[in-house]
């Protein structure tokens, strides 16, 4: 509990460091671990204290072996995190997460990839600015990257000789970066460069740097360097779709969908498994499988719906297990899941629904002619609302128009459940009720009256 406790707070506090634009930096990238726990750079000194498991890792920062703080980074950043008066500052690229593994490392022996940079003095700068930004923060393999970088003349004199070269971290470079050129004080050039990714993918992660080196105003060579990180977007999407209520014993639909996004082929596995309580139809499962694993392969762009059937052996609500699909990658495995919140609500075969109704009295319009003689008339009708999860026809039932002493006809209804048979029920068994539904003799239309209509249904095997 008091690692995690440590996690959050740290990172609240490193979030809330801002950082002036025109500070120019010196960067480096290191690797930690638990076995190589410590590097160094100038003055300061990382120390690894703990790795979640998670993409999370925590250190210890001295300057001069005297400790000035602590923080934590996360797997691919996208922000620096500034400490030491904004002299320093960090980003996580790859920290090791069991949940994707391996982005990086392993959960036994895991490891963070980070970006330490320090603040360059003005003497170390030579009055020159740089900064680059990519496009997007996420890609499909087959998009193009673009890097836009800005390099600036923040001094009084011009500058000449001024080279860029861009390390791409193992991206395809399209294109070439200027070279030799100059500025005058207080000017800025854009400059931009495009990136595609491999044929073949080693990692899930990219971070691009652009190194630029000038001569300074007494000759001498100097250098800078930024770097940005990218990351590829998963190539797998899944999505799993269920009936959410059925009564007990009533069949419950299963679907699950799996999309390659990316544009390569990519082999995965699906994986699934029943809720508690519930049984598999047989003959149900998309190509004939006695279980629910399949393997396949995925186009670029191809999506594929497997499908199975099962039935509730116990009535409450049942949360639906996530389904699985794991592919492999760059020669790495990684899982998805279908993260869906689905709960099938289970309930009787049987229900009771009841309906308070008016008994009108007649108007002019609603009286019939018999010898000759004006009579009362009602006409009696219901709307039928379905409590048992199934589609009910019809929906209204219709008493026809009684006069006195009449009883109203019986009434069938059946029930349709949207992928199996039609079930027909008996209904209104005894519905017919003379105190409800059966007008009396006497009845001469002068009072109005409230009765009670209950139905049921009741399964015909």
């Amino acid at each position: 509990m008091r690692g995690k406790i440590i996690f959050c707070t740290l990172l609240i506090i490193t979030i809330a460091f801002p950082i002036a634009s025109a500070t120019e930096w010196d960067s480096a990238t290191f690797t930690l671990s638990m076995e190589n726990p410590v590097v160094s750079k100038g003055d300061y000194t990382i120390n690894v204290v703990e790795f979640d498991g998670y993409g999370m890792v925590a250190f210890n920062i001295s300057c001069n072996e005297v400790f000035i703080g602590n923080t934590v980074l996360m797997n691919n950043e996208s922000n620096w995190f500034y400490m030491d008066d904004d002299r320093i500052r960090f980003k996580g690229i790859n920290v090791t997460d069991q949940r994707i593994l391996p982005m990086h490392g392993s959960v036994h022996s895991p490891q963070a990839e980070i970006v330490f940079a320090t603040e360059r003095s003005p003497e170390e700068s030579g009055s020159m600015g740089l900064s680059i930004s990519t496009d997007k923060d996420e890609y499909l393999i087959d998009e193009q990257v673009i890097v836009t970088m800005k390099i600036r003349n923040i001094g009084e004199v011009k500058v000449d000789n001024i080279h860029l070269n861009v390390d791409p971290a193992g991206l395809m470079i399209q294109g070439d970066l200027p070279s030799g050129f100059t500025l005058e004080d207080g000017t800025y050039r854009s400059e931009e460069i495009k990136l595609r990714f491999p044929a073949t993918l080693h990692k899930g992660s990219y971070n691009i740097s652009i190194n630029m080196s000038w001569t300074n105003a007494h000759g001498t060579q100097d250098f800078l360097t930024e770097s940005d990180s990218i990351i590829i977007t998963q190539p797998i999407e899944i999505y799993k779709s269920i009936t959410n209520e059925v009564s007990l014993e009533q069949t419950v639909y299963t679907s699950i969908s799996v999309e390659n996004i990316q544009s390569r082929p990519v082999s995965v596995r699906l994986d699934d498994v029943l809720p508690i309580f519930f049984t598999m139809v047989d003959g149900t499962v998309t190509d004939n499988k006695a279980d629910l694993n399949w393997n396949f392969i995925l186009a670029p762009h191809e999506r594929k719906v497997v499908s199975y059937q099962m039935i509730p052996e116990q009535v409450g609500a049942h949360r639906v297990p996530d389904a699985h699909v794991t592919w492999n990658l760059w020669g790495a495995n990684y899982t998805n899941s279908s993260d869906s919140d689905n709960v099938i609500a289970v309930y009787q075969g049987v229900s009771f629904l009841e309906r308070d109704f008016p008994e009108p009295s007649p108007t002019p319009d609603d009286v019939i002619m018999e010898n000759n003689e004006n009579s009362p008339e009602i006409s009696m009708s219901v709307t039928i609302r379905s409590a048992i999860s199934t589609e009910v026809t019809s929906d209204k039932l219709d008493f026809g128009k009684l006069a006195p002493d009449d009883t109203s006809k019986r009434n069938d209804i059946t029930t349709l459940r949207t992928t199996t048979p039609v079930e027909t029920y008996r209904s209104f068994g005894s519905i017919v009720n003379p105190n409800i539904l059966k007008v009396q003799e006497t009845y001469e239309g002068v009072e109005s009256k409230t009765g009670t209509l209950i139905f049921w249904a009741e399964g015909v095997n």
